[in-house]
């Protein structure tokens, strides 16, 4: 592997470091398998214990954000195993994630299991604007997973969950630092007889840095914009949660839900004469204004070995740039899974879904279409509890597409208490979004799903974990630059790598979580490479508790080779960022934290003409009742 320029002199102790926690792990531990915690999980749209799936799955727990301070939903999918990412810009800047080198849209992302890929952009869901005050945990669930969650989930299932009440709490926080940047978050929640609730409010403003700078073809390229006097590109962001339970009895629950994001940010332009980007001042193309609602209401019924839910869903979203842009997702369904003996159950369901445009561009669209669905999933374990087996099985019936039917089969065997084996192979179905349809300027109607199959194969060993996936996706939908519209590209695209993390501790005192991609092949059906895929991610957390009271933690992550074009003429990868945050529980209930983003200062564009932060620093302090 080539290291970026001056890695090696500067980030060797981090390496030194993490080669020494390795080794004192090994000499230190006994034979017990290394197991930080049970984690319960949904990879197959019901709870599991994460043992209990066969899948590849990554789960970033409160804790984890907590202790190495991630505010945003891309600084904590960094730390994940065959993720990369790129923005055009800084905080609240639209944002790429590549789940195993596909694209965005291919990734269903879900808030409370409820649909939050915009049908009304091009890039599924909108990552920068997920702030992370109030969230319990993040499941990423990688390969093809249609068989469970139906279309648009090809590359794989990303499901942020929030808090919900754990009896009477009042919790807040304020932290302010770099950019002129302010963060405040309040949460309560109580349980009064029968009925529970959790409530919790966040706002985040910030001046920004100049989303635009000047890109490697400008002789000006490693001066940021602020030091060129670009206008700043600041960002807003409230959001808020409202989750509610009623107890009818000791069996019956019924549950409501809400999330809402209104977030407010400031873009820069491009000069479509040279194609580089340029300093823009704030205009009606310029500034957008995003306002998502995510709604669930739930009843669940559940008698110990049988339990059955009845839920709806309803996600909005609303967009002001370029006159506005609205659309909605509605969702009905039910579920009812049966417990057939104490490590095997069977859940079968279904349901109806409504997609919605009604504004594209400032234009009117009132375009829809409609999907019926009916699935059942299986899991039990054989010889002894030591061969777990999954299959799942999903049909969907659209009234604008060719009806599918899509399976995922799983299997993990424990050669001993400290080594297993696992393989999945699964199907993946992607419908045009109704922008890519009938889009303003870029709707193509006669666009095809999506239709792929993929494999993972792998192994695991004490806190080791590592796997090759193979992917291959027919019809891929792409833009053409010439005609400015949405087309399927002819034969199958094929996406290939390798994923290793290792995680444990040492002594009580250190916690370490490592993790590793390397990505064979992300290639389009020409065998050409898809642009801003890096080719080697390798990312780190290293946790220090020297005290009760204090936590040290060094996060950061290191980009391989990146090309920002498919012709492979500019190169941003090749470099580290690292990040040090610093906690001291002062009092009992009472929380101090210093974070230092980027703590060397690094330069990188991760898109061509586009800024990234400096080193930046945060103080706060946070108080829990």
């Amino acid at each position: 592997m080539r290291f970026a320029k001056g890695f090696r002199g500067r980030y060797f102790t981090l390496a030194a470091i993490a080669a020494t926690v390795s080794s004192v792990q090994i000499h230190a531990q006994d034979t017990q398998a290394v197991q930080l915690h049970k984690i319960v999980v949904s990879a197959a749209n019901t709870e599991q214990e994460e043992e209990d799936v066969t899948g590849d799955i990554t789960v970033i727990t409160a804790d984890e954000i907590q202790e190495r301070g991630y505010t945003t939903l891309k600084e904590a999918l960094a730390s994940v195993p065959g993720i990369s990412f790129t923005s055009n810009g800084g905080f609240g800047q639209p944002t790429s994630i590549y789940l195993r080198g596909l694209n965005s849209d291919q990734t269903l992302v879900l808030v409370d299991g409820v649909r939050a890929n915009d049908v009304t952009g091009l890039n599924g869901a909108q990552f920068e604007h997920f702030r992370l005050d109030n969230v319990e945990r993040i499941e990423v669930v990688k390969g093809p997973q249609s068989g469970v969650w139906g279309a648009d989930a090809s590359a794989g299932v990303i499901n942020i969950i929030t808090k919900k009440s754990s009896g009477k709490s009042v919790a807040y926080g304020f932290k302010f630092g770099s950019y002129n940047s302010r963060d405040f978050h309040l949460s309560a929640g109580d349980k009064i007889g029968a009925f529970d609730y959790s409530l919790s409010l966040s706002s985040f403003e910030t001046d920004g840095f100049s989303a635009a700078e000047p890109g490697h073809s400008s002789p000006l390229y490693g001066t940021r914009g602020d030091d060129l006097g670009y206008e700043e590109d600041g960002y807003r962001n409230r959001s808020y949660t409202l989750k509610t339970g009623y107890d009818f009895s000791r069996n019956d629950r019924l549950e409501a839900s809400l999330t809402a994001i209104d977030a407010v940010v400031h873009y820069d332009s491009i000069d479509f004469a040279t194609g580089k980007t340029v300093d823009a001042p704030d205009g009606p193309f310029t500034l957008n204004k995003i306002r998502e609602r995510f709604y669930r209401a739930a009843y669940i019924r559940n008698d110990g070995r049988n339990s059955a839910k009845l839920f709806y869903n309803f996600s909005t979203f609303n967009r002001s740039q370029y006159g506005g842009y609205s659309g909605h997702v509605k969702e009905a369904g039910i579920t009812d899974r049966f417990d057939y003996t104490e490590e095997g159950f069977i859940q079968a369901g279904g349901g109806y879904q409504s997609f919605y445009q009604g504004l594209s561009g400032g234009t009117a669209l009132s375009k829809s279409y409609a999907n019926r669905y009916l699935f059942a999933t299986n899991s039990n374990r054989l010889f002894g509890g030591k061969t777990l087996l999954t299959e799942s099985l999903r049909y969907d019936n659209y009234t604008a597409f060719d009806n599918r039917l899509t399976y995922k089969a799983g299997l993990k065997h424990s050669v001993s208490d400290l080594f297993a084996i696992l393989a999945d192979y699964s199907t993946g179905y992607n419908v045009p979004t109704l922008y890519r349809l009938y889009g303003s300027w870029v709707g193509n109607p006669d666009l095809n799903p999506e239709k792929s199959s993929g494999f993972d194969v792998g192994l695991e060993y004490r806190g080791f974990k590592l796997i090759y996936y193979s992917q291959k996706v027919k019809d891929l939908i792409a833009y053409n630059y010439s005609t400015f519209k949405y087309y399927n590209v002819p034969g199958e695209s094929e996406f290939s790598g390798v994923e290793a993390s290792y995680r444990g501790v040492v002594l009580d005192m250190v916690s370490y979580d490592l993790g590793y991609t390397h990505i064979i092949k992300a290639k389009d059906a020409s065998g050409a490479d898809l642009a801003r895929r890096a080719s080697d991610m390798f990312s780190y957390s290293l946790t220090w508790f020297p005290t009760d009271e204090h936590t040290v933690n060094l996060n950061g992550y290191y980009v391989g080779k990146r090309y920002d074009d498919a012709a492979k003429t500019v190169q941003t990868g090749r470099y580290n960022v690292t990040n040090l945050s610093l906690r001291h529980n002062f009092a009992e209930g009472y929380r101090g934290e210093i974070e230092i983003r980027n703590i060397f200062d690094r330069f990188y564009q991760e898109v061509d003409g586009y800024a990234t932060a400096g080193r930046s620093f945060y103080i706060g302090i946070s108080a829990r009742y």
